[in-house]
């Protein structure tokens, strides 16, 4: 019988917002599955497809997880609207794989496809995820999306996927079959040739000793966004729409540079807590790999190292939810306002984020 590659299975973890699969219907899912045919189509191997971090079985451990997942060459691919964004889950699976990636060199494991808002994705968005995708050179499916399942722009553009996986899925391949050099004694594990622990560590080190300081700002710019808006809040009265229109572009002054520090503030934490996170994780998957207790240690100490001292900010950013609401009604009725509110809602999303990501730092198992 002929050898054949049919028994050979690629994996990629797809993300996305459920809103946009109900939107175009289960577009999302008709288009992995076809990729999937033309995938095989093209190479005679398979992929194995995977819809966010429950159905690949990880639990609360997805993050330990994807630094295996991608030494094996698994693709992360998210499946972009604008919607996608305002998803916190969505951001931090996008943060968490690319940071990963990166780390390793393999970036290219990060596939976006983008179905629509493609215009909006640009290198000057204030969302710094925005900025990302644009970074990493998206894939544009509009065309397709909007023509629809089994039209030609639908199988132009599956074929131009798949091609592009075979391509990544070589360049990986490539990259990572090199058996390490230098293998450590002790249950079998072994070291990656690649991992320089002295370096990770400064690194981590450089983050970690700014991160206090970037932690104290943001919280004292979203302390004094919230009193700003908060203050502003309780001048309006139900009045003539002329009183509240004026009402409306007084606090839209008053509110507009603390959004703007609290965006900067916040944009600049979540950028250095995401770094620290795929650092972290990346050092102590290795050293818990070792499998002695001295490596077990030191990774714990690790762990303590970087998350001593971090503040709090659950309590704080707990507090804005209900002011935010409120704030909705205000921003219909002017766009002063709202222009002047939405760098200050993207900075406390951020901060939603580092809050997300240090609590994840508390459950990372060693053992």
């Amino acid at each position: 019988m002929d050898a054949t590659t049919s028994g050979q299975a690629n994996r990629i973890f797809v993300s996305y917002a459920h809103l946009d699969d109900e939107l175009l219907n289960q577009a999302v899912e008709h288009f992995t599955s076809d990729l999937g045919s033309f995938y095989a189509a093209t190479t005679g191997g398979q992929l194995e497809i995977f819809f966010d971090r429950d159905s690949i079985g990880w639990g609360s451990d997805w993050r330990k997880r994807i630094d295996s997942e991608l030494r094996g060459a698994s693709i992360f691919m998210p499946i972009i609207t604008m919607q996608y964004f305002n998803r916190p889950a969505c951001r931090e699976e996008l943060n968490a794989f690319y940071g990963s990636a990166k780390l390793l060199g393999a970036g290219f494991l990060v596939l976006p496809i983008v179905i629509l808002g493609a215009g909006a994705i640009s290198a000057d968005h204030p969302l710094p995820e925005v900025r990302l995708i644009e970074s990493i050179q998206f894939e544009n499916l509009e065309d397709a999306f909007l023509s629809g399942r089994g039209t030609k722009e639908w199988r132009t553009a599956l074929s131009r996927i798949a091609n592009k996986l075979v391509k990544i899925i070589a360049e990986a391949e490539e990259k990572m079959s090199e058996p390490p050099l230098n293998p450590v004694e002790g249950d079998g594990a072994e070291a990656d040739e690649d991992f320089d622990l002295f370096e990770h560590l400064e690194q981590l080190n450089s983050i970690g000793d700014r991160i206090p300081a970037e932690m104290n700002r943001a919280e004292e710019d979203l302390t004094n966004w919230f009193a700003v808006v908060q203050a502003e809040m309780q001048q309006f009265t139900a009045t003539s729409p002329g009183v509240m229109r004026a009402r409306s572009i007084a606090m839209a002054q008053a509110v507009r540079e603390p959004s703007v520090k609290l965006q900067e503030s916040a944009s600049q934490l979540a950028s250095s807590v995401t770094d620290a996170d795929a650092l972290m994780r990346s050092m102590v998957g290795q050293l818990s790999g070792v499998k002695t207790k001295e490596a077990s240690g030191l990774a714990k100490s690790l762990i303590a190292s970087v998350t001593d001292g971090s503040t709090d900010l659950r309590e704080l950013s707990a507090g804005l939810v209900e002011v935010l609401g409120m704030l909705k009604t205000m921003e219909v009725l002017s766009v002063p306002l709202r222009k002047s509110i939405k760098p200050g809602r993207i900075g406390f999303a951020k901060i939603q984020d580092v809050v997300n990501t240090l609590e994840g730092w508390s459950g990372i198992n060693i053992d």
